[in-house]
């Protein structure tokens, strides 16, 4: 067994916080609580505007990203393009319609999307820090599979890889002729990575005939920060009552008309508030938008605050039986009460709200979205949306990402 202290990681990420996506959250909180443990954590990652926050045994190696992203990243340096009153405007849906057409011709001349262009620039720059520095472990991050594609041909150099495929490789939203190659990619990853993490079982138990060791395999999930949810502090009541969703839609297989409907035959005056990359969505909420509040696409902890101000969070599952949304994780640490819509029986996340007693739970139809949400206003009336869905420490800690990286740990030490 090795001592946690004498570790030494290089973790690849394309994207790292400042560049705030689902998975940059991820290792944003692995990287810390790894570090805090006394591994030491570099980080190679992209340019991106923005400052690094300074944290022990973590150091931070940031590079060129390609051409095509050093233009978007450079129009995304001014802070006023993710704002309300500019992602609204028909300006930004014109400038945001050609990128999309000129990304997607991209992402069709290339195996996966635009930031394949990083591949050359990631791969020789660990080459020189695997020169330069004796690591126990190479961690890739994906998405984007530009990260894992790294990984993959760095391995021919002897590293003991960890590949953290918190989506599938060969994911349906990829081009339909790319999905072939894609599954090989996949197939070849996990037979040659010394460990797999994935979010979930049913991801598992799809990966298990791939590899020779079920052992391989870590299941570690999306998580909170425990800290948030145990220091933050106690709300006031709302003067109306307010509903928040942060994160996306897509319209095949996250699609809120559903919830729009429900929300449409509330007679009871409510905010509903909404953050994230959702102004293609607005038109969607038109008939309420006198109740809709957009707030943009706000920084991480910033979205953390809404969550944690709102009375009920509204999860919207997807329709895709191997793919948990990370916002559901997020939510636990918000300690508020949660409307879980789901669009399949087999969505892990209604066992977990009933389980806890945190939220309630309908498919995702109009009339059982409405008596869910008449329930919650009610018991908010009354003062006792608290009391009724009350969280208990003891039971949510396990999805912590503090509970989860121990996973990793575990598996590291005794390699």
């Amino acid at each position: 067994m090795v001592d946690e202290k004498g570790l030494r990681v290089l973790l690849i990420a394309y994207v790292y916080p400042p560049l705030w996506e689902a998975q940059s959250v991820r290792w944003y909180y692995f990287s810390r609580e790894l570090a805090k443990a006394g591994v030491k954590v570099d980080v190679l990652t992209v340019k991106y505007p923005g400052e690094n926050e300074n944290f022990p045994n973590i150091k931070v190696y940031k590079t060129f990203p390609g051409p095509f992203n050093k233009a978007v990243f450079k129009a995304l340096s001014n802070p006023s393009v993710f704002s309300a009153k500019v992602r609204h405007s028909g300006g930004f849906f014109v400038v945001k319609k050609l990128y999309r057409a000129v990304r997607k011709l991209l992402e069709y001349l290339m195996a996966g999307d635009t930031r394949n262009e990083w591949f050359f620039i990631g791969y020789f720059k660990a080459l020189n820090l695997l020169r330069e520095n004796e690591y126990d472990f190479v961690i890739t991050s994906h998405e984007p599979i530009v990260d894992t594609l790294i990984g993959l041909a760095l391995k021919k150099r002897g590293i003991k890889w960890i590949a953290d495929l918190a989506d599938p490789i060969s994911a349906s939203y990829y081009p339909g002729f790319w999905r072939l190659i894609l599954k090989k990619i996949e197939k070849k990853v996990l037979e040659k990575a010394d460990a797999i993490i994935v979010t979930n079982d049913a991801i598992k138990n799809k990966y298990n005939k791939y590899v020779n060791s079920k052992d391989k395999i870590l299941v570690i999930t999306q998580g909170f920060d425990l800290k948030f949810f145990k220091f933050q502090k106690e709300f006031n009541k709302n003067d109306r009552f307010t509903l928040a969703y942060t994160g996306s839609f897509y319209k095949d297989f996250r699609n809120p008309e559903a919830l729009v409907k429900a929300l449409s035959r509330l007679n009871f005056n409510f905010e509903f508030r909404l953050a994230g990359r959702l102004e293609g969505f607005l038109p969607v909420f038109e008939p309420i938008k006198q109740k809709v509040k957009y707030l943009g696409v706000l920084p991480h902890k910033e979205v953390l605050k809404v969550q944690a101000s709102s009375d009920v969070l509204v999860y919207l599952g997807n329709k895709l039986e191997n793919q948990i949304p990370g916002k559901i994780f997020e939510y636990l640490g918000s300690g508020r009460p949660i409307l879980c819509i789901i669009q399949s029986k087999k969505d892990p996340v209604e066992g977990l709200v009933r389980n806890l007693g945190i939220g309630e739970v309908c498919f995702n139809e109009p009339e059982g979205i409405y008596q869910a949400i008449n329930k919650f206003y009610k018991l908010w009336v009354d003062k006792k949306l608290n009391t009724e869905y009350f969280y208990e420490e003891k039971k949510i800690k396990e999805f912590s990402w503090q509970y989860q990286v121990q996973k990793l740990l575990y598996f590291m030490k005794n390699f």
